[in-house]
């Protein structure tokens, strides 16, 4: 009996020890102590944690995919851009433009069409007035 009775208070006193600290504790902070009294809700909740984190986690981790990407194609656009900057510049400065000089014939051609465009049209509009005219009569 006396092993007993040494035993229980031992039992007693370390227990008391070590779960005093811890219930002050969840006392003093009562949303942890809600929590540990649901474990199902703690649940759904570290779960939705977990997936929070996860999104959050792959947007940095294409965040820094695109900027080394970019880091990596940049010397590869620099380049581009002062390949067709300096071929621009040496096309602008040593081509020379292809000058077209008129042909005596061609003017004459062109002319020659410009008047009978201009002749049809007149008569087109006589032509128009008279259907006009006995068209008001």
């Amino acid at each position: 009996m006396l092993t007993d009775t040494l035993t229980s208070s031992w039992v007693d006193v370390a227990q008391s020890a070590l779960l005093r600290p811890l219930q002050s504790w969840l006392a003093e902070h009562p949303v942890v102590g809600w929590l540990v009294g649901h474990p199902l809700w703690t649940l759904g909740l570290v779960v939705v944690g977990l997936l929070l984190f996860a999104g959050l986690w792959s947007a940095i981790a294409r965040l820094t995919e695109g900027f080394w990407l970019t880091l990596v194609k940049l010397p590869f656009q620099l380049s581009a851009w002062i390949f067709a900057a300096l071929s621009g510049l040496l096309v602008r400065r040593w081509a020379k433009p292809a000058r077209v000089e008129p042909d005596g014939d061609r003017l004459t051609e062109i002319v020659g069409r410009l008047e009978s465009l201009q002749t049809e049209q007149e008569s087109l509009l006589e032509e128009l007035r008279g259907l006009l005219g006995k068209r008001g009569e």
